[in-house]
Protein backbone atom coordinates (compact mmCIF):
# COMPACT_ATOMS: atom_id res chain seq x y z
CA UNK A 1 0.00 0.00 0.00
CA UNK A 2 1.24 3.27 -0.91
CA UNK A 3 1.54 6.37 1.17
CA UNK A 4 -1.11 8.50 -0.67
CA UNK A 5 -3.62 5.40 -0.86
CA UNK A 6 -2.97 4.46 3.22
CA UNK A 7 -4.03 8.56 3.81
CA UNK A 8 -6.88 8.57 1.61
CA UNK A 9 -7.89 5.13 3.68
CA UNK A 10 -7.08 6.71 7.23
CA UNK A 11 -8.69 10.07 6.04
CA UNK A 12 -12.21 8.04 5.23
CA UNK A 13 -11.93 6.29 8.52
CA UNK A 14 -11.73 9.84 10.05
CA UNK A 15 -14.82 10.53 8.03
CA UNK A 16 -16.54 7.57 9.13
CA UNK A 17 -15.55 8.21 12.84
CA UNK A 18 -16.64 12.27 12.89
CA UNK A 19 -20.08 11.04 11.16
CA UNK A 20 -20.57 8.20 13.62
CA UNK A 21 -20.30 10.67 16.46
CA UNK A 22 -22.31 13.04 14.81
CA UNK A 23 -25.36 10.25 14.05
CA UNK A 24 -25.30 9.46 17.74
CA UNK A 25 -25.85 12.50 18.66
CA UNK A 26 -28.65 13.19 16.58
CA UNK A 27 -30.22 10.45 17.64
CA UNK A 28 -29.75 11.20 21.43
CA UNK A 29 -31.14 14.40 20.84
CA UNK A 30 -34.11 13.16 19.07
CA UNK A 31 -34.65 10.53 21.49
CA UNK A 32 -34.71 13.13 24.58
CA UNK A 33 -36.88 15.89 22.81
CA UNK A 34 -39.51 12.72 21.73
CA UNK A 35 -39.29 11.62 25.78
CA UNK A 36 -39.85 14.87 26.89
CA UNK A 37 -42.44 15.90 24.67
CA UNK A 38 -44.71 12.76 25.04
CA UNK A 39 -44.02 10.46 27.52
CA UNK A 40 -42.52 12.97 30.22
CA UNK A 41 -44.27 15.84 29.43
CA UNK A 42 -46.39 16.17 32.55
CA UNK A 43 -42.76 16.00 34.41
CA UNK A 44 -41.06 18.39 31.30
CA UNK A 45 -44.36 21.01 31.80
CA UNK A 46 -44.20 21.16 35.36
CA UNK A 47 -39.92 21.82 35.33
CA UNK A 48 -39.48 23.93 32.04
CA UNK A 49 -39.25 27.44 32.87
CA UNK A 50 -37.67 30.74 31.29
CA UNK A 51 -34.93 30.56 33.78
CA UNK A 52 -34.29 26.77 33.11
CA UNK A 53 -34.17 27.49 29.78
CA UNK A 54 -31.59 29.90 30.43
CA UNK A 55 -29.20 27.62 32.93
CA UNK A 56 -29.59 25.30 30.01
CA UNK A 57 -28.52 27.45 27.35
CA UNK A 58 -25.65 28.77 29.71
CA UNK A 59 -24.43 25.08 30.20
CA UNK A 60 -24.17 24.40 26.45
CA UNK A 61 -22.31 27.25 25.88
CA UNK A 62 -19.98 26.29 28.81
CA UNK A 63 -19.86 22.69 27.64
CA UNK A 64 -18.55 23.97 23.74
CA UNK A 65 -16.11 26.01 24.96
CA UNK A 66 -14.62 23.32 26.83
CA UNK A 67 -15.05 20.82 24.21
CA UNK A 68 -13.12 23.63 22.02
CA UNK A 69 -10.28 23.76 24.31
CA UNK A 70 -10.13 19.68 25.35
CA UNK A 71 -10.47 18.71 21.51
CA UNK A 72 -6.62 17.61 21.63
CA UNK A 73 -5.91 17.24 25.62
CA UNK A 74 -8.44 15.05 26.58
CA UNK A 75 -10.24 13.31 24.12
CA UNK A 76 -12.90 11.14 26.57
CA UNK A 77 -14.16 14.47 28.34
CA UNK A 78 -14.70 15.61 24.44
CA UNK A 79 -16.71 13.06 23.66
CA UNK A 80 -18.87 13.09 27.13
CA UNK A 81 -19.02 16.86 26.86
CA UNK A 82 -20.71 16.31 23.02
CA UNK A 83 -22.80 13.43 24.38
CA UNK A 84 -23.99 15.88 27.63
CA UNK A 85 -24.35 18.48 24.65
CA UNK A 86 -26.86 16.27 22.43
CA UNK A 87 -29.08 15.18 25.23
CA UNK A 88 -29.51 18.61 27.10
CA UNK A 89 -30.57 20.16 23.29
CA UNK A 90 -32.57 17.49 22.70
CA UNK A 91 -34.39 18.54 26.11
CA UNK A 92 -34.85 22.06 24.89
CA UNK A 93 -35.56 21.22 21.37
CA UNK A 94 -38.94 19.38 22.46
CA UNK A 95 -40.71 22.62 23.35
CA UNK A 96 -40.37 22.94 18.73
CA UNK A 97 -42.07 19.91 18.55
CA UNK A 98 -44.92 20.74 21.45
CA UNK A 99 -45.06 24.58 19.46
CA UNK A 100 -45.18 23.23 16.24
CA UNK A 101 -47.44 20.65 14.37
CA UNK A 102 -46.04 17.77 13.25
CA UNK A 103 -46.05 18.30 9.54
CA UNK A 104 -44.18 21.46 10.14
CA UNK A 105 -41.40 19.56 11.78
CA UNK A 106 -41.25 17.01 9.59
CA UNK A 107 -40.79 19.07 6.81
CA UNK A 108 -38.38 21.50 8.23
CA UNK A 109 -36.25 18.54 9.06
CA UNK A 110 -36.26 16.71 5.58
CA UNK A 111 -35.50 20.38 3.61
CA UNK A 112 -32.57 20.41 6.20
CA UNK A 113 -31.29 17.17 5.92
CA UNK A 114 -31.35 17.53 2.12
CA UNK A 115 -29.61 20.62 2.40
CA UNK A 116 -26.80 19.48 5.09
CA UNK A 117 -26.32 16.45 2.59
CA UNK A 118 -25.81 18.53 -0.51
CA UNK A 119 -23.82 21.02 0.95
CA UNK A 120 -21.65 18.39 3.31
CA UNK A 121 -20.88 16.48 -0.03
CA UNK A 122 -19.72 19.85 -2.05
CA UNK A 123 -17.47 20.65 0.98
CA UNK A 124 -15.97 16.79 0.90
CA UNK A 125 -15.48 16.82 -3.21
CA UNK A 126 -14.70 20.49 -3.54
CA UNK A 127 -11.35 21.28 -4.17
CA UNK A 128 -11.52 24.96 -3.90
CA UNK A 129 -10.20 26.17 -0.72
CA UNK A 130 -13.70 27.23 1.32
CA UNK A 131 -11.83 28.88 4.43
CA UNK A 132 -13.40 32.37 2.67
CA UNK A 133 -16.88 30.93 2.98
CA UNK A 134 -16.51 30.01 6.38
CA UNK A 135 -14.89 33.28 7.68
CA UNK A 136 -17.72 35.17 5.71
CA UNK A 137 -20.55 33.28 6.75
CA UNK A 138 -19.33 33.53 10.77
CA UNK A 139 -18.69 37.33 9.68
CA UNK A 140 -22.94 37.29 9.32
CA UNK A 141 -23.69 34.53 11.78
CA UNK A 142 -22.31 37.69 14.29
CA UNK A 143 -24.76 40.53 12.52
CA UNK A 144 -27.36 37.80 12.54
CA UNK A 145 -27.42 37.78 16.00
CA UNK A 146 -27.41 41.06 16.84
CA UNK A 147 -30.41 41.56 14.64
CA UNK A 148 -31.74 38.31 16.67
CA UNK A 149 -31.23 40.76 19.83
CA UNK A 150 -32.65 44.01 18.61
CA UNK A 151 -36.02 41.71 17.33
CA UNK A 152 -36.85 40.38 20.53
CA UNK A 153 -37.73 44.13 21.43
CA UNK A 154 -38.81 44.66 17.78
CA UNK A 155 -41.04 41.30 18.23
CA UNK A 156 -40.97 41.40 14.41
CA UNK A 157 -42.46 38.29 12.24
CA UNK A 158 -41.23 39.88 9.04
CA UNK A 159 -37.64 40.31 9.99
CA UNK A 160 -37.68 36.99 11.90
CA UNK A 161 -38.96 35.93 8.31
CA UNK A 162 -36.21 37.00 6.89
CA UNK A 163 -33.26 36.18 9.49
CA UNK A 164 -34.47 32.39 9.23
CA UNK A 165 -33.69 32.58 5.44
CA UNK A 166 -30.36 34.55 6.06
CA UNK A 167 -29.33 31.78 8.40
CA UNK A 168 -29.96 29.19 6.21
CA UNK A 169 -27.47 30.22 3.91
CA UNK A 170 -24.79 31.73 6.69
CA UNK A 171 -25.38 27.33 8.23
CA UNK A 172 -25.28 26.23 4.29
CA UNK A 173 -22.08 27.65 3.71
CA UNK A 174 -20.46 26.80 6.83
CA UNK A 175 -21.88 22.68 6.27
CA UNK A 176 -19.63 22.53 3.34
CA UNK A 177 -16.71 24.41 5.30
CA UNK A 178 -16.93 22.38 8.01
CA UNK A 179 -16.90 19.24 5.61
CA UNK A 180 -13.93 20.63 4.07
CA UNK A 181 -12.45 21.50 7.76
CA UNK A 182 -12.47 17.84 8.49
CA UNK A 183 -10.15 17.00 5.72
CA UNK A 184 -7.78 19.67 6.86
CA UNK A 185 -7.05 19.11 10.06
CA UNK A 186 -6.48 14.86 9.17
CA UNK A 187 -3.86 16.01 7.05
CA UNK A 188 -2.75 18.57 9.62
CA UNK A 189 -2.64 16.09 12.27
CA UNK A 190 -2.51 12.98 11.35
CA UNK A 191 -6.08 12.63 13.31
CA UNK A 192 -7.52 9.12 12.47
CA UNK A 193 -7.34 8.39 15.94
CA UNK A 194 -7.86 11.23 17.77
CA UNK A 195 -11.77 10.87 19.14
CA UNK A 196 -10.72 14.42 20.84
CA UNK A 197 -11.03 15.77 17.12
CA UNK A 198 -13.55 13.92 15.78
CA UNK A 199 -15.80 14.43 18.58
CA UNK A 200 -15.34 18.13 18.13
CA UNK A 201 -16.15 17.74 14.76
CA UNK A 202 -19.41 16.54 15.21
CA UNK A 203 -20.11 19.00 17.18
CA UNK A 204 -19.53 21.19 14.67
CA UNK A 205 -21.86 19.14 12.06
CA UNK A 206 -24.70 18.99 14.69
CA UNK A 207 -24.42 22.62 15.58
CA UNK A 208 -24.76 23.35 11.42
CA UNK A 209 -27.79 20.52 10.82
CA UNK A 210 -29.81 21.73 14.45
CA UNK A 211 -29.36 25.46 13.21
CA UNK A 212 -30.56 24.70 9.80
CA UNK A 213 -33.64 22.70 10.93
CA UNK A 214 -34.46 25.33 13.41
CA UNK A 215 -34.63 28.16 10.63
CA UNK A 216 -36.53 25.72 8.35
CA UNK A 217 -39.12 25.16 10.81
CA UNK A 218 -39.71 28.96 11.65
CA UNK A 219 -39.91 29.51 7.79
CA UNK A 220 -42.83 26.68 7.19
CA UNK A 221 -44.34 27.73 10.33
CA UNK A 222 -45.18 31.27 9.01
CA UNK A 223 -46.24 29.14 5.05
Amino acid sequence: MNQETYLTNGLNRFYAKVYGIFGIGLAISALAAYLCSTVFLNQFLGLINQMTFIVLWIFEIVLVLVMSRQAFKNPALTLAGFLVYSLLNGVTLSVTLLTYDFGTVTTAFVSSAVTFLSMAAIGVFIKKDLSAVGRTAMSFLIGVLVLMIVNLFMASSTLDYFISFVLILIFSGLTAYDNQRIRTLYFEHQAENDFGLASFMALQLYLDFINLFLAFVRIFARD
